[in-house]
């Protein structure tokens, strides 16, 4: 299958795009996040799978956002023999296009395309092999599941055998006709089908229907045996009852007798406890009245004790009255002595801090001085520093140069010819125009490095001149002291020691500066510049005001002179003791102001509990008075309503009457408690009990035996003999039917695996060519010491590299994805282009550094390379992941946004009106899809992107 082109409209973020893909190579379709790479892809799967009128989730997730408008998608695609143009809308006036191209042209619509697509998708594509050889977004390459593809099978049949095609005559099909064979009788998980479905559903049927019959039989005798139970049960219950009738009337007669003397003895109990009530009624009346006279006698005491109490209060109430009135005077003069010490402690504290600004002002005077003389300083070394012309790496060229000047000058002497003059008595003798003396039997040596004249006043004039080398030595010496002298020019020295003078007085500038510098931000610490010190100067004056004597001139340094300064200080250290002596006296003044202020307000505290106190008293007296009046007032009221002796001969009527009562209920309970009232009415119940219970239970049997005999009356009509008989025969007719197709399958079954069995011999076959086309592409990123192990299901299991094998699942997530890759990519390399399907890869390669991801591109360049090369669509929003794809056709997405309402609107009902045209004439597409001479239509050219915005009508 090729991928010719791909259009959307109106899908997902897409407004309209169309896509022209490479029908070869790598197509690379790289853009931003959100501007529809996935959705390319997802498109082609709702156009080959989706009916125009599914709703499913995915089509609706595939709608725009806030857009009426149906997703649509048009493909042009290449298959087997056929070539066509599919297009799909989904939701919104849902329509369905196929114009077959080749090799026969066809137009279809509706349910009629969608099925003419899905057969010829199903008679020339591998849907399998077309979902393994893609590679989803956010999911991790992996492995393909190649094994069992027939396209890949095939291939490798091919590659295996050597030969270059399939013999188109050769039977093949036998495994697969047994496979159909092995399909009549079971699907391929192993369950029955077809004729073996349908003997086991008729066997295991019969065999239910058997089962039901003779179990219904069995059913019919067990109900015979149960009627005749139940009838024996019942004459049993019948003659229970009887026997027990004359028990419950016994115990009924006997319990009626006992419940007439049972409420006797309760009315007796009743007459005791009123007694008893009464009596406890007049004990507390006389206990109350008990109580009343001591409660009179004790408010008596309580209203003694109140005034006693009061009494003694009033001195003491007096005596703190006294105290307070001394504390408060007390109190008056240390607040006056604290007041006076602290105005005299802020005085003297006054006094420090104007003798702490002058000192302070002195030192800013001082250090703003000493900054002065180091921004000078600084400014001057600055100054020395941007006239010097000498750098360190300036002196080092020099002394390099003087180095090589040396050297050219020695090398040159040592292999100067020389001259040697040796006179036997003193002479005199001209070299180069300077006399020389000769000592006798001295020996002088003259270095011809150039040519030299020697005389003889008056004798003899001999001149040297050196060969060809020693002139080329001597060249050099001039050459390397005309480049130091031209670098002296340059730097505005006149030779090597004034260039190293000059560098010292840099040097020693520099020196200076980084002093003045560093002494200048000392003095500077704390305020940051100069400014900031001159304005803390300045505030300091502000603090000191006009009066404090200090100039406020211009001049900074008229201020105070150093020696001024000690002076300050000895007056600020004994300003500061008289300062702490008046702020210790203010202090001791202040604490005895607050000792005698806490005493008086304890005082007051004193007087003002006291005075509580009294009136608690006073309270308290009047209130007991009160209490005692009222308690004896009550007593008397009580006395004479009714007198003391009286409430006592009460209690004591009361109490005997009480007794006798209690005696009276004793002799009745004793009584009755010999005949057991208890037992017999447990008696008297659980015969009740028992009736009930014989009742319930002949009624029960009754009832199941007129179920029974109703059953027995059914299955009399049923006829389960004959049914049974009938069940029988049908079971065994169904078993041996069941048998023939059992074997039949079983026979199919054995010829499918012993035919499977030899062609997985023959699939083992396969693997080595499909090893040897994985390990071409793989060597290309691993190098050539790779080798692989693959299993019988193409599958990669371990991984040899460098003498180090190690299994695939071990290997690191950017390794796995690399060798993925390469299966797929070889996959593709190996299927016959008849057969293959596109390599669809959406933003993989994550876990892969660059340096491999270089040879990557190698291995996409490798593997489609041959001709008839597979296509591999690429999608990506990080480019440079795909950039060493050499044969690669880059295709840059550009969003392909919506105009505003208004323009959508008129641009949905222009199509709309296109599209109902188009419903009335039928589509050619020679009429379509080349545009008319004359007009500007965009080129659809491999490797290009194709937006078609829409013109809104005017109006």
């Amino acid at each position: 299958m090729r991928l010719h082109r791909i259009r959307l409209r109106d899908f997902r973020g897409v407004h309209d795009r169309e896509v022209a893909l490479a029908e070869r190579g790598v197509t690379v379709l790289q853009g931003d996040n959100e501007v529809g790479k996935t959705s390319t892809v997802a498109a082609l799967d709702l156009l080959f799978d989706a009916a125009d009128s599914s709703r499913r989730a995915d089509i609706r997730a595939a709608q725009p956002a806030g857009v009426d408008a149906g997703p649509e998608v048009e493909a042009e695609v290449s298959t087997g023999p056929y070539r066509f143009v599919y297009r799909k809308r989904w939701l919104r006036r849902p329509r369905t296009e196929l114009h077959v191209l080749e090799p026969a042209r066809e137009q279809l619509t509706g349910a009629d395309a969608h099925a003419r697509v899905t057969a010829i998708l199903d008679e020339t594509m591998d849907r399998v092999l077309w979902r393994g050889l893609r590679v989803e977004q956010h999911t991790a390459v992996g492995q393909a599941d190649l094994g069992g593809q027939d396209a890949l099978t095939r291939a490798l049949d091919r590659a295996a055998s050597g030969a270059a095609r399939p013999d188109p005559t050769a039977d093949d099909g036998l495994v697969e006709r047994a496979v159909e064979e092995l399909r009549r009788y079971r699907t391929p998980s192993g369950r029955a089908t077809g004729e073996l479905r349908a003997a086991e559903v008729r066997l295991a049927d019969a065999e239910t229907e058997h089962e039901r019959c003779r179990a219904a039989l069995e059913a019919v005798e067990r109900d015979v045996a149960a009627r005749d139970r139940l009838d024996a049960d019942a004459a049993g219950v019948r003659s229970r009852r009887l026997a027990h009738a004359a028990q419950v009337a016994e115990l009924e007669d006997r319990w009626a007798g006992l419940q007439s003397r049972l409420r006797e003895v309760e009315t007796a109990r009743g007459r005791a406890v009123l007694a008893r009530e009464r009596a406890e009624t007049a004990r507390e009346r006389r206990e109350a009245r008990d109580a009343l006279v001591a409660a009179v006698e004790a408010d008596a005491a309580v209203v003694e004790r109140a005034e006693e109490a009061r009494d003694a209060h009033d001195a003491e109430h007096v005596a703190a009255r006294e105290e307070r009135d001394v504390l408060r005077a007390a109190d008056t003069a240390a607040r006056g002595e604290a007041a006076a010490a602290r105005r005299a402690a802020d005085d003297t504290a006054r006094a420090v801090s104007a003798a702490r600004d002058r000192a302070e002002l002195a030192d800013l005077a001082e250090r703003l001085r000493r900054v002065e003389e180091a921004e000078s300083g600084l400014a001057a070394a600055e100054r020395v520093l941007a006239t010097a012309t000498v750098g360190p790496d300036d002196l080092d060229a020099l002394e390099d140069l003087a180095r090589d000047l040396l050297r050219a000058e020695a090398a040159r002497d040592a292999a100067a010819t020389r001259v040697e003059l040796i006179a036997p008595a003193e002479l005199t003798v001209v070299v180069d125009g300077e006399p020389v003396t000769l000592a006798p039997g001295r020996t002088q040596n003259l270095p011809v490095a150039g040519s030299r004249a020697v005389s003889v006043p008056g004798v003899l004039d001999v001149r040297v001149r050196p060969g060809h080398d020693e002139a080329g030595r001597d060249d050099a010496v001039r050459a390397c002291a005309r480049a130091l002298d031209e670098r002296c020019a340059d730097l505005g020295v006149a030779d090597l020691e004034a260039a190293r003078a000059a560098r010292r007085r840099a040097d020693e500038a520099a020196r200076r500066a980084a002093e003045h510098r560093a002494a200048r931000d000392r003095e500077l610490a704390g305020h940051g510049s100069t400014a900031a010190l001159r304005e803390a100067q300045d505030a300091v004056r502000g603090r000191l005001g006009e009066d404090d004597g200090v100039g406020r001139g211009d001049d900074l340094f008229s201020i105070a002179e150093p020696a001024a300064v000690e002076p300050v200080g000895a007056d600020l250290a004994a300003l500061r003791q008289a300062s702490d002596a008046a702020r210790v006296a203010a202090d001791d003044a202040v604490r005895r102001a607050d000792e005698a202020g806490a005493a008086c307000r304890a005082a007051e505290d004193a007087v003002r509990g006291a005075e509580t106190r009294a009136a608690v008293l006073a309270e308290r007296a009047a209130d007991a008075r009160h209490a005692h009046a009222r308690r004896a007032e009550e007593l008397r009221a009580a006395r004479a309503a009714e007198p003391d002796a009286d409430l006592a001969a009460a209690e004591e009527d009361r109490r005997a009457r009480a007794r006798e009562a209690e005696r009276e209920h004793e002799s009745l309970a004793a009584a009755l408690a010999d005949d057991d009232p208890d037992t017999v009415e447990a008696r008297v119940v659980n015969a009740r009990a028992v009736d009930e219970r014989l009742a319930a239970e002949a009624a029960r049997l009754e009832r199941e035996h007129a179920e029974t005999t109703g059953r027995l009356q059914a299955a009399g009509l049923e006829g389960w003999h004959d049914q049974l008989a009938a069940a029988a025969t049908e079971l065994e007719a169904a078993v041996r039917d069941h048998d023939a197709v059992a074997r039949r399958a079983a026979a199919a079954r054995r010829l499918h695996e012993t035919l499977a069995r030899h062609r997985d011999r023959v699939r083992r076959s396969y693997v080595a060519p499909f090893r040897a086309q994985v390990e071409r592409l793989a060597r290309i990123v691993f190098g050539p010491s790779l080798s692989l192990e693959i299993d019988e299901d193409l599958r990669i299991t371990h991984r040899t590299l460098h003498g180090t094998t190690v299994a695939f699942g071990a290997l690191s997530s950017g390794a796995q994805e690399q060798l993925g890759l390469c299966a797929r990519l070889a996959c593709a390399a190996l299927v016959d282009p008849a057969d293959g399907v596109p390599v669809v890869i959406d933003d993989a390669l994550g876990h892969t550094d660059p340096e491999r991801l270089a040879r990557l591109g190698a291995v996409f360049t490798a593997a489609t390379a041959a001709e008839g090369a597979a296509q591999v669509v690429v999608l990506t929003c990080t480019p440079e992941r795909y950039h060493g794809i050499g044969a690669a056709t880059v295709v840059p997405l550009a969003p392909s946004r919506r105009p505003d309402d208004r323009d959508h609107r008129d641009d949905r009902d222009d199509r709309d009106d296109r599209e109902h045209r188009d419903d009335r004439h039928d589509h050619h597409p020679d009429e379509h899809d080349v545009a008319p001479a004359g007009e500007d239509t965009p080129a659809r050219t491999p490797g290009t992107v194709v937006d078609l915005p829409r013109t809104p009508r005017a109006g």
